[in-house]
């Protein structure tokens, strides 16, 4: 099945929605298990600037935040920014935080800026994450690092009642967002294409809590979580 080029675009507006009408926490604590690893990764790598993108309503920039100087949090939702910025008021985050509102397509930061970047829960919602990762690529330092997930097929959301398949591993979710599952040669396909190889991946399971609205009890997600560290 084709998909509609302009699905990513639509996107942003259904995210802005979703956010409206959520809670101040749509996504439920804690933060994903992964955003403190990908800190120490950060923090090893004596990362200055790191950019959480997505940042949602902000339930990973705390545990973030240890990773870096400057911590910014991107997103093409007001209202996800809006969110953000009232729960991690009562964060000892300092002056660290900075929020921007960021197309994943087309980053308005300059070339080798940012130390790192944690990329969790976006490229499988995205029709060309190709086009996503050249961006982040660039706007990467040398030597700094992108930390990401893509789901696998054994992730909750392919069991969903309202799911419908489209292609092989792509589904349309009840909330009309697109949603595309990897296996590992999925993964090394996709960053072969945009010339890019993976320092580390590993497969990760973890369960969250009920959301708001939608999937209101514990589930369980598998994500393969890779690391591309930028050429020096």
């Amino acid at each position: 099945m084709a998909i509609d080029l302009m699905r990513d675009e639509n996107a942003k507006s259904l995210w802005n929605e979703a956010y409206a009408n959520g809670a101040d926490n749509l996504w439920g604590d804690p933060p994903v298990p992964y955003a403190e690893v990908a800190a120490r990764r950060f923090a090893t790598n004596r990362a200055f600037i790191v950019l959480d993108l997505p940042c949602g309503d902000g339930r990973n920039l705390p545990a973030l935040a240890p990773g870096a100087s400057i911590l910014i949090g991107g997103d093409t939702s007001d209202n996800a920014i809006a969110i953000s910025r009232k729960v991690l008021a009562r964060e000892s985050l300092g002056n660290k935080l900075v929020f921007l509102k960021i197309d994943a397509y087309s980053i308005e930061i300059p070339d080798g800026s940012i130390d790192g970047v944690f990329c969790w829960d976006l490229l499988g919602h995205l029709t060309s994450p190709d086009k996503a990762l050249r961006e982040i690529y660039r706007i990467l330092r040398p030597g700094g690092h992108l930390v990401a997930n893509m789901w696998t097929m054994n992730d909750c959301q392919v069991s969903d009642p309202n799911i419908r398949e489209i292609a092989p591993k792509e589904y349309i979710d009840h909330f009309d967002f697109y949603c595309k599952f990897y296996d590992r040669e999925d993964i090394d396909s996709l960053l072969a294409s945009v010339d890019m190889a993976a320092e580390t991946v590993e497969l990760a399971r973890w369960t969250e809590p009920p959301h708001v609205g939608y999937r209101e009890y514990e589930h369980d997600h598998e994500s393969w979580v890779f690391t591309v560290r930028k050429k020096p």
